[in-house]
């Protein structure tokens, strides 16, 4: 049997279509997936999870019930080290959201989970060729939501209990301005974003139910509804070239637009884009180095000034 054949998935974790393939990190998408059927995502399975989970990478967090009142979300500490069953009853009985970061790239049970998910998504979409990916389980209570938001990396989502609306909005202006990005990736702000309800005429939705998967470009503002059951979901968030590249222009101009200078566009292309990619390599190497040591120098800015209309 051919190598090529070997290596592939068996039998199939999505539905995809060539549909599917053309629209895959370009559009919003939702497509059916297998994973649901595991025995890996009832709450004793969950509980062992979070009780194997590195508690660093668990967000616990609250949150009111108005879409636009984002300053009701809240870290709950406390409940971080909370028994792994407590925890999950929890999550039913009160309103949290819950994040086990890098459950799915580093528990011992789910780790070839995410393997098959990242085989199968290569061998679906011929040239995704992820740089680097991360994935986390989400364990949110009956009526949670998520408020509205843009990830700075490329996010999809398998939902395997319950169910969520996802709503997706377009990646620019006024949903989201290259200068909010800027902010996120420079540490300036977090990822959330001001709602108008009347946006919501242009989103996308995405009613995803046990078995469900979606996905939407890199950047696009969303925020999540959840059902009336407790809801389960597996996140991948993931780095390809695309977006290494887009967001080290967005944080080069950033740096740019901090240092008295104003960079015109966020082009991914040419000559600009490459030198904006070497300013903002250059500058988190500048900060890593200033987290081990003190007295580093700023990063050269010296070609900034040839950028300013670039």
């Amino acid at each position: 049997m051919p190598a090529a054949t070997r290596s592939r998935v068996a039998p199939p974790l999505l539905n995809w279509s060539e549909d599917h393939r053309i629209e895959f990190a370009r559009g919003v998408i939702s497509a059916r997936h297998q994973l649901a059927r595991l025995p890996l995502f009832d709450d004793a399975a969950l509980a062992a999870m979070l009780d194997r989970h590195d508690r660093a990478n668990l967000d616990v967090c609250t949150m009111g019930r108005d879409p636009a009142e984002r300053s009701s979300w809240r870290d709950v500490p406390v409940c971080r080290h909370l028994p792994g069953h407590h925890l999950v009853e929890a999550v039913r009985q009160t309103r949290l959201w819950v994040h086990a970061r890098h459950a799915l790239d580093a528990d011992t049970e789910l780790k070839p989970v995410f393997a098959a998910m990242m085989e199968q998504l290569r061998h679906l979409n011929p040239g995704w060729a992820p740089l680097r990916a991360y994935g986390g389980v989400v364990i949110a209570s009956p009526g949670a939501q998520v408020f509205l938001h843009s990830d700075i990396s490329e996010t999809m989502m398998f939902q395997v209990r319950g169910s969520q609306q996802v709503f997706v909005y377009p990646p620019r202006d006024p949903w989201v301005s290259d200068r909010a990005l800027e902010g996120v990736l420079l540490g300036e702000a977090g990822e959330d974003l001001p709602y108008d309800p009347s946006w919501d005429s242009e989103a996308a939705s995405i009613a995803m139910e046990r078995g469900s998967f979606g996905a939407w470009p890199l950047h696009a503002p969303h925020r999540i509804s959840f059902g009336n059951e407790v809801s389960v979901t597996l996140v991948l968030e993931v780095v390809t070239q695309e977006s290494l590249l887009k967001n080290g222009v967005l944080h080069a101009n950033g740096l740019m637009r901090r240092a008295g200078f104003n960079p015109r566009n966020a082009n991914t292309s040419g000559l600009g884009a490459a030198v904006k990619l070497a300013i903002s390599r250059a500058a988190k190497t500048a900060s890593a180095i200033r987290s081990r040591r003190t007295g580093s120098e700023a990063p050269d800015m010296s070609l900034a000034t040839t950028l300013e209309h670039a």
